[in-house]
């Protein structure tokens, strides 16, 4: 067997794995509340090439053994919306789907929208989950009527600043990403706990966590470790030719 070939194979998938990583960082440089992923590598197995030389070893290549969310606190842009919101501490906001299905993001772009009956108006964010409160239970926003018989909603924004649900985690390291900025609790996250006190700033989002110098230095690097592994596999191809046309 040309273990040779099968290494550098190896480190051609891993170093594919990442770029495709990085790259997803830098396409969300821009995604409020955004978390970078960080890939960790580890060797393969390594084995005895000389029965009697134990200490004679090789290995077999590298592959992801995880990925870690950065959690750094990213900086804050106000935009003077009242229904647009920060954190600036490790808390989430909880929302569901149309399916019912819950989950925490720190994506604080919300809006009224109208969900069901000519009146029924309730609080939700971008992409039309409902924003929860702190029992789990979505959030209504009254209406009246005007002097020409029209109904409007009408917003207590104090009121609704303290209706909206914070929650933190024992681990956020534990949680999975999903997509429209969507945070999933594991096992390893722990269950979400209601956070009365987050620090949360009204009429400003949080920007992406992105460093995108750091993500181009990744990209490079990882780059130049493909380009090495692909030459490894051609000049083990090589020498694999040159000894099949000694015999």
């Amino acid at each position: 067997m040309n273990i040779s070939f099968f290494t550098g194979r190896t480190g051609l998938i891993t170093q594919q794995q990442a770029m495709n990583i990085y790259s997803n960082n830098i396409a969300n440089v821009n995604t409020t509340g955004f978390k970078p992923l960080r890939p960790s590598f580890a060797d393969l197995i390594y084995t005895h090439q000389h029965h009697n030389r134990d200490e004679w070893q090789t290995g077999h290549g590298q592959r992801i053994a995880k990925t870690d969310m950065l959690w750094a606190q990213a900086g804050i842009t106000f935009t003077d919306l009242p229904l647009d919101f920060a954190f600036t501490d490790d808390s989430f906001f909880m929302t569901m789907d149309r399916n019912g299905d819950t989950f925490l993001t720190r994506e604080g772009r919300f809006t009224i929208s109208n969900t069901g009956g000519k009146w029924e108006w309730e609080l939700v964010n971008g992409f039309g989950d409902f924003v929860l409160d702190f029992d789990g239970n979505r959030i209504p926003i009254p209406f009246v009527m005007t002097d020409d018989g029209e109904y409007t909603t009408e917003i207590d924004y104090a009121s609704l600043y303290q209706v909206i649900g914070t929650f933190t985690v024992p681990n956020i390291w534990g949680l999975d990403q999903a997509q429209n900025n969507r945070f999933v609790v594991t096992g390893r996250s722990g269950q979400p706990e209601i956070n009365t006190g987050a620090s949360m700033v009204p009429g400003a989002l949080e920007m992406s966590a992105v460093d995108l110098a750091n993500e181009m230095v990744r990209v490079i690097e990882t780059q130049r470790s493909y380009q090495l592994n692909a030459r490894v596999i051609q000049t083990s191809d090589e020498l694999m030719r040159i000894v099949n046309n000694l015999r």
